[in-house]
C-alpha cells in the first residue's frame, strides 16, 4: 500500500530541505500545495523530490478550515496511507505499522516538541538532520500540558474528513487531534528550533497571509506578533518547560535508520 505524504507552505525554502530529505524514503510520492511562494521553495522541491507533484493552492491566504478542507480534497483523489504534515514537522519511528493490510485504520500520533536552547550560539548545519543537531524539548509522555503544546497529527489508509468544528477527538481548524492512539510512529516538531533569523522570518511571514475572517474567529492568533514577541515566548514558555530529550529521540532515530521497517 503507498504512503503519500501532503503538505502545504507559503516560502518555506529555510526548511524545505531538512523536511524533504528526511521523508523523500519514507514516502512513495509527495503531494506539496503552494500557497503562491515567491521565493525558491519549488524550485527546492523539484531538485530534492523530482517525481513528487507541486499544485498551486486554489486559496489567496491560509483561511485555517479552507485549509483543511482542501487537503481532505485531495487526499480523496489518492489511495494508500496519507498524512499532511507542516514543513517544521518530521514523521519518525516504526513504519512497520503503516502495512498492506486493507483494513480501514487512523491512527493519531503524538509530537516531540524540538526547542533550541542554545539560539545565541549554535548556528544550524543544513548538511546535517535536525535530529542530530537539537536534543532539547519535551515530550508527549511529560504531561498532558506538554502534548496540547503541539497534538497529534492523523495518518490514514482511506478518505478521512477533518472536523471544521471542535469535537471530543479534534481542536478545529488546523488538523490537531486532542489526544494520540499510537506512539510507534511520532512526528517530531520544529517550530522552535532552529530558533534563528531564518526560522524568525518565515514564522512573522504567516500573519501576513492569515485574512481577517480568521483573526475575528480567534485562529492563528499566536502567529501575529514580532521578533521580541517570539523570543519572549520561547525564553518563558518553552526553554522553561523544556529539558534533554535525548533518549527519546535516539529511540526513534534508530527505528528510522532500520529503513527495512518501511514495507
Amino acid at each position: 500500500m503507498k504512503k503519500i505524504l501532503l503538505s502545504h507552505f507559503y516560502n518555506e525554502q529555510w526548511m524545505l530541505p531538512w523536511f524533504l530529505n528526511h521523508h523523500k524514503d519514507i514516502f512513495d510520492h509527495g503531494i506539496m500545495i503552494d500557497y503562491h511562494s515567491t521565493d525558491h521553495s519549488v524550485d527546492i522541491i523539484k531538485e530534492i523530490c523530482p517525481t513528487w507533484d507541486v499544485v498551486t493552492s486554489r486559496n489567496p491566504d491560509f483561511q485555517a478550515d479552507k485549509i483543511d478542507t482542501e487537503v481532505s480534497d485531495i487526499e480523496k483523489s489518492i489511495d494508500g496511507w496519507r498524512i499532511c504534515l507542516n514543513v517544521t514537522e518530521q514523521l519518525i519511528g516504526d513504519y512497520s505499522i503503516l502495512d498492506e493490510d486493507p483494513k480501514q485504520r487512523h491512527y493519531l500520533l503524538p509530537s516531540l516538541f524540538i526547542v533550541d536552547n542554545n539560539y545565541k550560539e549554535q548556528v544550524a548545519n543544513p548538511d546535517f538532520p535536525l535530529y542530530e543537531q537539537y536534543k532539547y524539548g519535551f515530550s508527549f509522555k511529560d504531561s498532558q500540558q506538554h502534548f496540547l503544546e503541539r497534538r497529534a497529527r492523523s495518518i490514514h489508509n482511506y478518505p478521512f474528513e477533518y472536523p471544521v468544528q471542535s469535537t471530543r477527538e479534534c481542536m478545529a481548524p488546523g488538523r490537531h487531534f486532542n489526544f494520540a492512539t499510537t506512539d510507534q510512529l511520532v512526528v517530531l516538531y520544529y517550530g522552535w528550533a532552529p530558533f534563528d533569523q531564518n526560522q524568525l522570518g518565515r514564522k512573522l511571514q504567516i500573519q501576513t497571509q492569515i485574512p481577517n475572517i480568521d483573526r475575528q474567529r480567534g485562529w492563528g492568533f499566536h502567529h501575529i506578533t514580532d521578533d521580541q514577541g517570539l523570543e519572549q515566548r520561547l525564553n518563558e514558555k518553552f526553554i522553561p518547560m523544556s529539558r534533554d530529550i535525548t533518549e527519546d529521540l535516539d529511540y526513534y532515530v534508530k527505528k528510522h535508520r532500520d529503513l527495512s521497517n518501511i514495507l
